[in-house]
């Protein structure tokens, strides 16, 4: 019998150590978070471009530009497509890496800047081009540094990054977004289906640093995006989430919109508040005040990280199949944005979707219970040996 209850609690010893083990393995789910994206570089490249002068759709310094884009892009495969629009010679830039390899996830960000600055205090000024350090260059700058880092990520899918031309040319809904429209008309259906998703970053370079969802677009890609912007925080504790409004929506027409409408899952991470206590679509945006001086590597280094850790962690990827269920929800008029918001463009979004921000806790709360009933399994695992040890010493007794 003493042989017997030795047995027992060298078994429970055992169960319990290994229990303990499972637990925190569980628990310990690895993430990456050794994110190198360096704002400085980025900031670097925001002054270089701005030095450029306006990249005007046809201009020497738009040319100038994509010329320094390829050249900052060996080993990825070069593309661009030259289109016609409005009077304007377009032409968008793409650079893909991976070519061919499993589903494609698209990076995009515009190059060229606003013709006009039709809303600067000074009325004589207003027919002149902008410099386009957030709205154009920060884009443009994040793509770049995520570049030189996408090499280096093992990566087993295609990325493309996508710098669109025409972007902010217009003075209507037609008239923007012509270069990503392009795009669109000149994509098949089967091309279309093998993206996986489409990421835009644009004005996402503001001291002021406000971020939040915007509409329209996916919403499991959104929810995943808060995923990300949380894990930055509170698992990598690298940048202050307060940057990011989790209960605000706004309704924006940007380059995205045509990736969305052809069904691919897209979003566009963008600071429409530019400058400290701006409103929607107000502060610097669309002025001469658009400089270099108004951009932060901070802000740059931000979305850097988003995007950085999105890749290395897989956010970005089967995103299509997560979507099915938003997508008959849409259907029966449960995500119906226009009924919902109907005032967003104007910045005010009252009765738009509740916040997702509960989404990470949501996926913690899973975890532990995973890891409770794991415990639970290994105490009956414990208690269903002891009693046949009990029973086996009876016997023998016996």
């Amino acid at each position: 019998m003493r042989k017997g209850i030795a047995l027992v609690l060298a078994l429970l010893f055992l169960l319990q150590t290994t229990c303990v083990v499972v637990g925190q393995e569980s628990e310990e789910t690895p993430k990456q978070c050794d994110l190198k994206f360096d704002g400085d570089l980025a900031n670097q490249s925001v002054h270089f471009q701005t030095d450029l002068g306006p990249r005007i759709p046809g201009s020497s310094a738009s040319s100038a530009l994509r010329e320094s884009i390829k050249s900052n892009l060996t080993g990825w495969h070069i593309t661009e497509s030259t289109h016609h629009s409005y009077g304007m010679t377009l032409t968008n830039l793409y650079a893909t890496w991976n070519k061919g390899e499993g589903s494609t996830v698209i990076l995009a960000a515009h190059y060229d800047t606003r013709h006009k600055a039709e809303r600067d205090w000074n009325e004589s000024r207003r027919d002149d081009p902008i410099d386009g350090a957030n709205d154009g260059a920060s884009g443009v700058a994040v793509l770049l540094e995520i570049a030189r880092l996408i090499p280096q990520m093992n990566l087993t899918h295609e990325v493309m990054l996508f710098f669109t031309d025409g972007e902010d040319q217009g003075d209507d809904a037609e008239t923007y977004t012509l270069g990503a429209k392009a795009w669109a008309e000149n994509l098949s259906q089967e091309e279309a289906d093998e993206i996986e998703s489409f990421i835009l970053v644009d004005m996402v370079g503001d001291a002021h640093l406000t971020l939040r969802k915007t509409l329209e677009g996916n919403l499991d890609l959104w929810n995943r995006t808060e995923e990300v912007i949380l894990s930055i925080d509170e698992i990598c504790g690298l940048v202050d989430s307060s940057y990011f409004d989790f209960d605000g929506f706004d309704l924006i027409i940007d380059d995205h919109v045509h990736a969305h409408n052809l069904g691919i899952p897209s979003i566009d991470i963008i600071d429409t508040r530019y400058g400290e206590n701006a409103g929607f679509l107000q502060g610097h945006w669309h002025t001469h005040n658009d400089t270099d001086d108004k951009v932060s590597a901070e802000s740059l280094q931000t979305v850097g990280y988003i995007l950085e850790y999105g890749l290395m962690n897989g956010t970005w990827l089967s995103v299509r199949t997560t979507s099915v269920q938003a997508a008959d929800s849409d259907a029966d008029g449960v995500n119906d944005t226009e009924d919902k918001c109907p005032d967003t463009f104007g910045g005010n979004n009252d009765g738009c979707p509740p916040s997702k921000q509960t989404s990470g806790i949501a996926s913690q709360d899973a975890d532990e219970l995973i890891i409770g009933a794991m415990l639970i399994s290994c105490v009956i695992l414990v208690l269903a040996n002891f009693a046949w040890i009990i029973y086996a010493e009876k016997r023998g007794e016996g």
